[in-house]
């Protein structure tokens, strides 16, 4: 069986229920009779799967040692590819597109967005490019295209199959969310069972060891981000399902909010440590925080403010920590020292001779 490497220190899960269950409580008292229905319930489902399947995408490339700033603009050039081809193929009339050209128009997408999950791929892998250079270059530039191909406008009226995969439901449950968990219970076993999942810890941990390892380094990294791509890619169709629309700039502020996710999921940004089930709870954290700001009508730019200063909040945390854990592992050195050398077991080593 293969077995992960963690760091020490790597994120248990036991604070962050915690954390959950008192900010759960926090948002019931001050949303009295609106937080805590099935109508708002239902809601977060809705909306849960777009954040998590972001973060996933993030986290997969943050285990690397690497990161994705182009996994927003990735998912809105998938949206606006397939909106796109759904016109061209209906001469004009995306709302009456057969199931089938729907599929024809969905899988252009998302070959668009893994084409450039492997253009990432290649500059991070093959020329060295460092990640946040590389990906920020292409979030512009994807940006830049994607108003040149809506021309600025929204694109909307789409057919009600493609409506079905953001809006109906399944056994009473959310279509996004069922797709949720089926993701999450697939990416746990690609993590912690799959080769490929033990390479991506181990080059993320120690990339020289990874290479000695005889561990194709280029491989991994191109695949981390062709698979944070194909998140972006499902995260573009499910929100063309939800709002029946596709822009240029949607959800931009999520690029935030999916970093800030795996940091609060501990995800090591350095690569090599962090768990699914910690990041996802998270992001669940971040949502129940969300929804119950809505409900308050908080102003939204307070709210991207205080995602940036929980980001800040959470490096100086992590920061202190690490030095704490480092004074912690100093004091226990100094004191077997001492023990060594003052009569402790180390008393009957013989001495050097004069």
């Amino acid at each position: 069986m293969i077995r992960i490497p963690r760091k020490p220190g790597a994120a248990v899960d036991g604070p962050l229920y915690v954390i959950l269950v008192a900010i759960i409580i926090l948002m019931t008292i001050l949303n009295p009779g609106r937080f805590a229905t099935m109508s708002n319930i239902e809601s977060m489902l809705y909306q849960l799967p777009v954040l998590a399947f972001l973060s996933i995408g993030m986290m997969v490339t943050m285990l690397s040692g690497g990161i994705n700033l182009a996994i927003v603009s990735t998912a809105n050039f998938t949206g606006i590819v397939t909106a796109l081809m759904l016109k061209l193929m209906t001469d004009g009339d995306s709302a009456s597109a057969s199931a089938t050209i729907t599929i024809i128009a969905m899988a252009v997408g998302f070959a668009g967005c893994l084409l450039v999950g492997a253009f990432m791929g290649y500059l991070v892998a093959y020329l060295e490019v460092p990640a946040i250079l590389a990906t920020l270059g292409v979030m512009m530039l994807l940006d830049g295209i994607n108003v040149v191909l809506t021309g600025g406008y929204t694109l909307s009226d789409f057919p009600d199959s493609l409506m079905a995969i953001g809006n109906d439901s399944v056994f009473g449950l959310p279509i996004p969310f069922v797709m949720l968990v089926v993701v999450i219970a697939l990416m746990s076993v690609l993590l912690s069972r799959m080769p490929f999942g033990f390479k991506l810890y181990m080059l993320g941990s120690n990339p020289v060891s990874a290479r000695f390892s005889n561990i194709n380094a280029y491989k991994v990294l191109m695949g981390s981000y062709i698979l944070s791509a194909a998140f972006s890619g499902l995260t573009g169709i499910v929100m063309m399902g939800q709002f029946n629309s596709v822009k240029a700039n949607y959800a931009q502020s999520y690029v935030l909010v999916t970093v800030l996710a795996c940091f609060l999921g501990r995800v090591d940004p350095f690569g090599g440590a962090g768990r699914l089930s910690s990041m996802v709870t998270g992001v669940v954290i971040l949502q129940v925080i969300s929804s119950g700001l809505n409900l308050m009508r908080a102003d939204p730019f307070f709210v991207t403010a205080m995602w940036g200063a929980i980001i800040l909040v959470l490096i100086v945390f992590t920061h202190f920590e690490s030095w704490f854990g480092e004074l912690r592992r100093m004091a226990k050195a100094t004191a077997v020292n001492s023990e060594h050398g003052n009569g402790g077991p180390g008393k009957d080593r013989p001495r050097p001779i004069d």
